[in-house]
């Protein structure tokens, strides 16, 4: 069976990491995987294009530098023909209606698209493209039953049309790190016995992390010998590092950028914090749960969905997350931390992810 998988770029996200499982980890004897990114990949949109192909997968761009530059997007229908998918599996919004669109034109039988997350936001016209679109579909998947119900309701197009498969992740991965706690604290700069509080995203308005930084800087007035680490990379990074220095806790502050070692630096921390403003269904939420770091995160999305036990917020509040993370700290429940090391390798695991779509497909 050839499936040609059509996603808006290649760079470091949570819906680049689900096709990468999908070729990594599928029946190559059944599935003959493509991967086509609608962004140029010669650049940061190309971070996974490496491993991709060692995988198996052969892979193209369609060499947009902006995502609506549709002359150059109608190139999909020529790699389409040259593929002659079975199926075409679209991710995120982008290339969802441009996967319908162009994909029946091009006559592909079998249509499928994932909703990675719901639109939130006032944009009419994303819905309007939705609503269109939707009929040259085959079917749509959703990450989580929260966005199936929020997404279906935004578009108006009926839940029947929506199926659900949850993201996973490889939760035995995450169960151990390669290196010992303090070797990787050693490597940051950070003391054996500090207490660190630590994320892992991307830096980008939506996670929220102005707003952990702002709250941090509450903890840090009432705790000694506290650190803040953040994983990832993005376009708030400067602003980050600017807002610690003049909330006053810029010493105590390290932005690690992207790390190939998010196992080791997962097991490092006391507490794992996801301040988003909006998710999806996040994979770091489920790795920090496999590796079994007590969690404090934002009641959005689908995080109360996933997270079995663990303190919740409200989005945007600084003063309720650092009373969060101050509770979570100086009184630490390893009953609640096992309940949701359990829930993580019960209900999302890669292979249960994997034997969703492969049924599906």
């Amino acid at each position: 069976m050839k499936i040609l998988q059509l996603i808006i770029g290649l760079g470091q996200g949570g819906a680049e990491q689900i096709v990468l499982d999908l070729v990594r980890g599928l029946d190559r004897s059944k599935y003959q995987m493509s991967v086509c990114s609608i962004l140029d990949i010669s650049g940061p949109q190309g971070a996974y294009v490496a491993r991709l192909r060692d995988a198996g997968a052969d892979v193209c761009s369609l060499g947009l530098t902006r995502k609506w530059q549709l002359r150059r997007a109608m190139t999909l229908q020529r790699v389409i023909g040259e593929v002659q998918p079975d199926i075409l599996h679209c991710h995120m919004f982008h290339a969802n209606v441009l996967g319908r669109w162009i994909g029946h034109r091009a006559g592909v039988a079998n249509i499928l698209s994932t909703v990675h997350a719901a639109e939130r936001r006032c944009l009419p016209w994303r819905l309007w493209l939705e609503r269109r679109t939707d009929p040259l579909g085959t079917i749509s998947v959703c990450v989580s039953q929260s966005v199936l119900q929020l997404h279906s309701r935004r578009t108006r197009i009926p839940s029947e049309r929506f199926t659900v498969i949850p993201n996973g992740v490889d939760t035995a991965r995450f169960a151990s790190p390669s290196r010992p706690s303090a070797e990787v604290r050693a490597e940051l700069g950070i003391a054996a016995d500090a207490t660190v509080i630590g994320s892992v995203g991307r830096l980008d308005v939506l996670k929220g992390y102005r707003y952990l930084i702002a709250a941090f800087a509450r903890v840090v007035g009432e705790l000694d010998n506290v650190e803040l680490v953040i994983a990832g990379d993005g376009p708030e990074m400067s602003m980050l590092k600017r807002l610690a220095r003049q909330t006053g806790c810029g010493k105590h502050v390290h932005l690690l950028g992207q790390r190939a070692d998010a196992v080791d630096v997962l097991h490092a921390f006391d507490v794992f914090v996801m301040p988003s403003i909006c998710e999806g269904l996040p994979l770091a939420l489920i790795e920090a749960m496999a590796a079994g770091v007590p969690i404090v995160a934002s009641a959005v999305g689908s995080v109360p969905e996933v997270l079995a036990a663990g303190r919740l917020v409200r989005p945007r509040d600084p003063d309720e997350l650092a009373g969060a993370l101050l509770d979570a700290l100086e009184n630490p429940d390893p009953v609640q931390t096992q309940q949701s090391l359990a829930h993580a390798r019960e209900h999302y695991d890669v292979s249960t992810m994997l034997g969703g779509y492969a049924g599906l497909y």
